[in-house]
């Protein structure tokens, strides 16, 4: 291995490895998909300095080939050390409670809408929504939005698709369809009939 030494523009420091044949394909055959060489080499770097010998004492003399394939050799302590960075944060399914299920599946009849829909974002939204409202207006709200989407088609117009649920609700455009529009008759004002 002959390090090459170069000064990052971050402060940080880049080093240029270069390996034997044997070497890095000891390194590729144990390295795990999920991570990028760099990332394992430099697993692999840390761990050789966390141990009680030095790296000068490893790389003195013979020890420097031996030194490098036992330090691939011992997988227990870089498994685990691999397992640590590489483990994904699993996805928690929240419990989703009765009307935002109705809510979601009332919304999700729309026949057109936006692709990439959220349904975890949109449960957020909905939770902080459903402090100031009432979750059957808001189901009442989507079933509104998705019925002026189903008109719109069935007479061939031009309707807007419904954006993503979140979106929906943080947007609060669920309030237009809430409003309770009562058509007024025709008024007379100052001897003037005024058709509103």
């Amino acid at each position: 291995m002959e390090p090459e030494v170069t000064t990052g523009s971050d402060a940080s420091m880049v080093i240029k490895l270069t390996l034997d044949a044997f070497t890095a394909e000891k390194l590729l055959v144990t390295k795990p998909r999920s991570l990028p060489t760099a990332t394992f080499c430099a697993l692999l770097i840390e761990q050789a300095l966390d141990t009680s010998s030095t790296l000068a004492e490893r790389t003195e003399g013979s020890e420097a080939s031996t030194s490098s394939s036992s330090l691939i050799k011992d997988n227990t302590s870089i498994k685990q050390s691999i397992k640590a960075v590489s483990a994904k944060k699993k996805r928690v399914r929240p419990d989703y409670d009765e009307a935002f299920t109705a809510f979601w599946n009332e919304y999700q009849r729309a026949p057109i809408k936006a692709n990439a829909q959220s349904k975890n974002k949109a449960f957020e939204q909905w939770r902080e929504i459903v402090k100031q409202e009432q979750p059957e207006r808001l189901v009442e709200a989507a079933r509104r939005a998705v019925e002026q989407v189903k008109q719109a088609r069935m007479q061939d117009e031009w309707c807007a698709p419904l954006p993503d649920a979140f979106r929906w609700l943080r947007d609060e455009r669920y309030t237009v369809l809430l409003e309770d529009h009562v058509p007024v008759g025709p008024r007379v004002i100052n001897g003037i009939t005024v058709y509103d």
